[in-house]
């Protein structure tokens, strides 16, 4: 095992001015961004540790990589203001994504962050609900990652419904429930879609719906 997480360790240093890089354009957009955040909070202790570790974590409870992603994501929210927890967030998943990336391929490279959107609130307080979209090319193929934050919960059949939108046309792109806390991650194949300018995230009665037919609560516009 010391062995293994040597060589680990190894292959992370080699690579680390390539995963700076990677993520200094996110990192450099939430420093600037924090000078219009003026409520102040320290900053979490080892919380630059705890992203590192992460990486390297053993799965000794069988916890999957996206909920360990969600804890994360959850640790973060309680420790910042609204503005500020939401680009964190942005800058986290970017750091934990790409790391992964490069322990799992070290010789590969990493898969590309095409794009990135954030899903504000429709209506009420935005630091009540929010989400963020990542557009992902993984060796040839997108994927579209959703991960939502201070969603109620749903009730009997009622799910959120994820809405890829071009102009006034919308596909549905799959359905999820949050957990107690409130989050909820959905991922999309996207060889299965059109595409799209806007998401929009809405409450419905079930899954069954091929139109909008409940209250939006997110959405990129």
């Amino acid at each position: 095992m010391n062995n293994d997480k040597k060589e680990n360790q190894e292959q992370f240093s080699s690579s680390d001015d390539a995963l700076q890089n990677e993520v200094q354009g996110v990192e450099k957009k939430v420093w600037e961004a924090m000078h219009f955040d003026f409520e102040i909070v320290d900053e979490p202790t080892g919380l630059k540790e705890d992203v590192l570790n992460f990486a390297f974590a053993q799965d000794a409870q069988n916890e999957t990589l996206w909920e360990r992603v969600r804890s994360y994501f959850q640790k973060v929210g309680t420790q910042f203001t609204p503005l500020t927890a939401s680009l964190s967030i942005t800058m986290l998943f970017s750091i934990i994504f790409l790391a992964t990336q490069l322990i799992q391929n070290p010789t590969e490279g990493f898969n590309e962050i095409a794009s990135s959107m954030t899903l504000n609130a429709a209506e009420g307080d935005p630091g009540e609900v929010y989400g963020h979209a990542y557009l992902i090319n993984k060796n040839g193929n997108e994927e579209l990652v959703i991960n939502v934050s201070g969603f109620p919960q749903t009730e009997g059949k009622e799910v959120y419904q994820v809405w890829l939108i071009d102009n006034s046309n919308r596909q549905s792109a799959g359905v999820f429930k949050p957990d107690k806390e409130g989050n909820g991650i959905l991922t999309v194949n996207m060889s299965k879609y059109n595409a799209f300018n806007n998401i929009g995230i809405t409450l419905e009665p079930d899954a069954d719906g091929k139109q909008p037919r409940g209250k939006k609560i997110v959405g990129t516009s």
